[in-house]
């Protein structure tokens, strides 16, 4: 055993420092915090360009005096239905024939105009392409009501209405839903790390095959110990990168944002649950990168691995949702299905983590992970000696076959 242990350690140094002492490597971590950093910047104006211009108009025709309560009664609804749903008004002074009026206003391209209100306060029409209830039709509604409603309390005022608020604990329904919320929150992360992580081992084999090292090593160590290494190398690449990323999304929050936090605290609490959750991902990328690392060390060339990479990352995208049928029904049939298929598990048993105070389902669970990862790694081994180096039993009777024949 010590034997095994000290193989794989040789095997995974070699692939650890020779991957993280590369200028590759630099740019691997560079390369997504300055992705999703123009992709924040040029959302945020995307967005904001959007919204300007789906946002719709209305013209009102009408003297100022008339407009303004019109305006004020827009002003106070507008904190209540958000900027993006009651449309910009735009006063523009009756001329001597209004329908006309409307009707350029109408077919004015650069006013963006989607419909004309005449006739404020007494006979208001709203003149454009909508139909009677249609949501414009509404909103104008609305804001004429309110702007009525008004003018007739400043006419006999009374006094403003009072809420007394009676704060209380928070209710178990309210507590689940939150806690549901953290469950989606982490499966949505450890799923992003994975795709984006673990689908390197589909070539990791490439190098050593293509240049004879394998058949040096294979002759040096045992094959299990090989497949060992290279996945526990990866593993740790791969929680240097997390590491990079989480102190510059670390900084970035602490300098432009509010700082950390914004999730509701799961079960366990958030230091166990943090635990956890490193741990959840390590057994997620174990088994999905064992599976990856057994299937690429089949492949003979780079195209082979990319025409994998598309069927594994659709199979990654389903067992993420069969995962993440378990949040908020934990105990139920489906929620322990997903706990206890072995490539769900992680995800299944990390909603449990934010949603459930119970720890010994999640001890159960890391062994049961495990034992699929030996399992799988040792299936990957076999099918290697016997299918790329030739050297199992299938291998060796081909070679006396040969002999017979020549």
């Amino acid at each position: 055993m010590k034997s095994f242990v000290r193989a794989a350690f040789v095997i995974g140094r070699r692939d650890f420092m020779a991957t993280v002492w590369s200028r590759t490597f630099l740019l691997f971590l560079i390369g997504p915090l300055a992705i999703i950093a123009i992709s924040v910047v040029f959302g945020n104006l995307t967005e904001k360009m959007a919204r300007q211009d789906v946002k719709p108009t209305v013209a009102v025709i009408a003297s100022k005096a008339a407009f303004a309560p019109i305006a004020q009664a827009k002003a106070r609804l507008d904190p209540s239905f958000g900027e993006r749903s009651l449309p910009d008004l735009v006063q523009f002074d009756p001329d001597y024939d209004v329908a006309d009026q409307a009707r350029i206003l109408l077919g004015a391209r650069d006013k963006k105009v989607v419909a004309v209100l005449t006739g404020v306060p007494d006979r208001p029409t709203l003149t454009g392409s909508l139909g009677a209830g249609g949501l414009q039709h509404r909103q104008i509604t609305l804001i004429l009501d309110e702007a009525r409603q008004t003018e007739a309390l400043a006419r006999t005022p009374i006094a403003l209405t009072e809420i007394r608020v009676n704060p209380v604990a928070q209710s178990a329904g309210s507590v689940a839903t939150l806690r549901a919320i953290t469950a989606r929150a982490t499966q949505l992360l450890l799923f992003m790390l994975t795709v984006l992580l673990a689908g390197m081992l589909l070539s990791n084999l490439l190098e050593e095959k293509g240049n004879k090292i394998i058949e040096v090593l294979a002759a040096a160590v045992p094959i299990d110990a090989i497949f060992v290494g290279k996945l526990v190398s990866m593993l740790a690449i791969s929680c240097v990168g997390i590491a990079v990323w989480a102190a510059g999304g670390i900084t970035a929050s602490l300098l432009w944002g509010q700082g950390p936090g914004g999730l509701p605290e799961p079960a366990v609490g958030w230091p166990l649950f943090i635990l956890l959750g490193l741990i959840y991902y390590a057994a997620n990328y174990l088994l999905l990168g064992a599976v990856f690392l057994g299937i690429g060390s089949q492949a003979n060339s780079v195209r082979e691995v990319q025409t994998l990479s598309m069927p594994v990352t659709v199979a990654q995208l389903l067992i993420f949702l069969f995962a993440s049928f378990s949040v908020g029904q934990p105990n139920s049939l489906l929620g322990i299905a997903a706990a206890a298929v072995p490539f769900s598990s992680p995800l299944a048993m990390v909603a449990r983590a934010a949603q459930l105070e119970e720890l010994w389902p999640h001890l159960l669970a890391l062994a049961w992970q495990a034992l699929w990862v030996w399992l799988i790694v040792s299936l990957g081994a076999m099918l290697f000696r016997r299918n790329v180096l030739k050297s199992g039993e299938g291998g060796s009777s081909g070679r006396r076959l040969r002999l017979r024949r020549s």
